[in-house]
C-alpha cells in the first residue's frame, strides 16, 4: 500500500509540467479535444516514462503539505512557460486571420474556434486549423516533447524558479515575433485591400450614384482570397521555421527560468 502511494505522489508531479503545458497550447484544449478526460489521458502518456525519475526525489518523503503544493505549482508554472512559447504561432495566425477580416469587413461573421476555446473570425478559424495539420505533420509536437522531457535535466523537480532578467527579455523577443509573425502573414491581403478602398473611393468621387459601400466587401475579399492564396506557401514558410525552432527556444528558456543566465 505505502508503494502504491509513493507511485500516485511521483506520478502526480510528473503530471503538472505536461498539463501545464497542455493548458495553455491552443491544439490541446479542452473544447478542442471535445472531453478534459482525453486531455487528462494525454498528460498521464505523457508524465508516465518519467514519472521513475522522481522515485528517488527527497520531495516525495517529506510530510509538509505547503512545501507539497508548492513544488506542484512551480512545475505547473514551468510546464505554463514551455506551452507559451509553443502556442505562439497559434496565437500569431489567429491574430492575422481576424486582422484581414477586419479590413475586409467580416468580423460580424464570428465563429467558435475550437482549437483557441474562443470566437475567432472566418480566416482565423481558417488559418488555425491549416496551422495545426501543419504543426503535427512537421513534428512540431514530437519537437515539444523533446524539449519537455529535456527540460528535466535542464531544470530538475525541486529546483525552484529563480527568474533572471533575461528571462524577461526572452519573453519580451517572443511576444515581439508574435506580433512580426501576424503582420508578415496578414499583409500582402492588408495592403490590397487598403489599395481597393483608395480606388473605390477614387470612383466614388467621380461616380458618385454609384453605392461603392455594396461593392467594397467582396471585391476585397475577392482580393484577399487571391493575395492569400498566391503567398500561403510563403507565409507559411516563416511559421514552419518557427516550429521547427521550437525546441532550440523551450531549451533557451529553461535555463534562464533557474536564473542560470545570472549564473545559477
Amino acid at each position: 500500500m505505502h508503494d502504491s502511494l509513493y507511485w500516485l505522489e511521483a506520478l502526480g508531479v510528473a503530471m503538472m509540467r505536461p498539463y501545464g503545458m497542455l493548458l495553455i497550447l491552443p491544439l490541446f484544449t479542452v473544447r478542442s479535444l471535445g472531453s478534459s478526460l482525453l486531455r487528462n489521458g494525454l498528460v498521464f502518456a505523457i508524465a508516465l516514462p518519467v514519472t521513475p525519475l522522481f522515485f528517488s526525489l527527497p520531495l516525495i518523503t517529506h510530510d509538509s503539505l505547503i512545501g507539497w503544493f508548492g513544488v506542484l505549482c512551480v512545475e505547473l508554472l514551468i510546464g505554463v512557460m514551455i506551452g507559451f512559447v509553443a502556442a505562439l504561432p497559434f496565437w500569431a495566425i489567429d491574430m492575422a486571420g481576424f486582422l484581414i477580416d477586419t479590413l475586409r469587413g467580416a468580423t460580424m461573421s464570428t465563429l467558435f474556434n475550437p482549437s483557441m476555446g474562443m470566437e475567432s473570425s472566418i480566416f482565423g478559424v481558417l488559418f488555425t486549423q491549416i496551422l495545426t495539420v501543419l504543426f503535427l505533420l512537421s513534428g512540431g509536437f514530437n519537437l515539444v516533447l523533446a524539449a519537455l522531457y529535456g527540460s528535466y535535466d535542464i531544470l530538475p523537480v525541486g529546483s525552484g524558479i529563480r527568474p533572471s532578467s533575461a528571462m524577461l527579455h526572452f519573453l519580451q523577443s517572443e511576444w515581439l515575433l508574435m506580433q512580426e509573425l501576424c503582420l508578415s502573414f496578414a499583409l500582402p491581403a492588408m495592403l490590397v485591400m487598403v489599395l481597393a478602398d483608395l480606388s473605390l473611393g477614387l470612383i466614388n468621387r467621380s461616380a458618385q450614384q454609384l453605392n461603392v459601400f455594396f461593392l467594397a466587401m467582396p471585391i476585397k475579399s475577392a482580393l484577399a482570397l487571391l493575395l492569400l492564396l498566391i503567398s500561403l506557401p510563403y507565409a507559411l514558410h516563416h511559421y514552419l521555421v518557427g516550429i521547427n525552432q521550437t525546441e532550440q527556444k523551450i531549451n533557451t528558456l529553461i535555463p534562464l527560468i533557474n536564473g542560470a543566465a545570472n549564473g545559477g
